[in-house]
């Protein structure tokens, strides 16, 4: 199954985000906008970090917002602010917020400061080990899972299409909607061999299915990929609080304990709540795939 490289955005134009941020009320604002300072939100970047120091001043921001201590509609320190409070350049500290406003997390308008307009989208590299579980933890935000669906089913020409296993092939189906908090991300869709069957439909709503799989000895060595843009059945449009027919991404999933596949299916990502993003490394030794 070929991989997807590079970078991967879940992004369709500004116009057609900010009505789908509207209708899946992204925003989880608990208190009226307000002015933040400096000081009860954010900290000096230490002189010994080693890390650009822009990257450091978008990982506060992000923190912050994730965190729900800036909310959508505050206005942000000024530039001066920012610059004596972080101990950063003006370029550095404009370098963070060109990046900001580019992903339409901040907005700047002359005359009225920087304004929070979005939380940050979860973040997830299907290249990696990591799940999406890890990476809305990573958010600072609760991952929690709503199954629709645990059931023995057996591999008809359509699973096995989708999956590998071949027709015939006993399976328990596992169907999941994901939130970060009470904001949807993605709509699961797992096929899993029943000899790894290690938990119960019930652990599932706070924990990760890797991580569960991992603990009993199933480990994913290997996984292969595929991501290609679909449109939204009716189902996942309720879940995800969109119109049926939006277009999303869709990963198709295979994962291998050592030679042997026991876990495959379908993820389908929220285009404003998640996004998927990749690095391509040409100092990488490995010959292209």
């Amino acid at each position: 199954m070929p991989g997807a490289r590079g970078v991967l955005h879940s992004e369709w134009g500004t116009p057609f985000r900010t009505r789908l941020r509207r209708m899946a009320g992204q925003s989880e604002v608990t208190r009226p906008p307000r002015r933040i300072h400096f000081d009860e939100v954010f900290r000096a970047i230490p002189a010994t970090s080693r890390a650009p120091r822009y990257v450091q001043v978008i990982d506060q921001l992000e923190n912050a917002i994730r965190r729900g201590i800036v909310i959508p509609g505050d206005t942000l320190p000024t530039e001066q602010q920012f610059c004596e409070g972080f101990g950063v350049a003006r370029s550095t500290l404009r370098r963070a917020m060109d990046d900001l406003e580019q992903r339409r997390i901040v907005s700047r308008v002359q005359g009225s400061g920087t304004r929070v307009e979005q939380s940050p989208a979860i973040g997830y590299r299907p290249e990696t080990s990591h799940t999406i579980f890890q990476a809305i933890a990573l958010s600072h935000r609760q991952p929690r899972s709503v199954v629709t669906e645990f059931e023995p089913v057996i591999a008809d020409d359509q699973v096995a299409a989708l999956t590998g296993f071949p027709v015939g092939t006993p399976l328990l189906r596992i169907v999941r909607e994901r939130y970060a908090n009470d904001t949807p991300i993605a709509g699961l869709e797992t096929y899993l061999l029943p000899e790894a069957l290690c938990f119960e439909r019930r652990d599932l709503t706070t924990n990760s299915l890797d991580a569960l799989l991992h603990e009993n000895g199933w480990t994913m060595d290997r996984v292969e990929y595929d991501i290609s843009a679909q449109s939204l059945g009716q189902e996942l449009a309720e879940f995800m609080r969109l119109p049926a027919g939006t277009p999303v991404l869709q990963e198709v999933r295979r994962g291998f304990h050592g030679e042997r596949l026991f876990s495959a299916g379908r993820n389908t990502y929220h285009p404003v709540n998640h996004r998927l993003y990749g690095v391509v490394d040409h100092h990488d030794p490995s010959p292209p795939g």
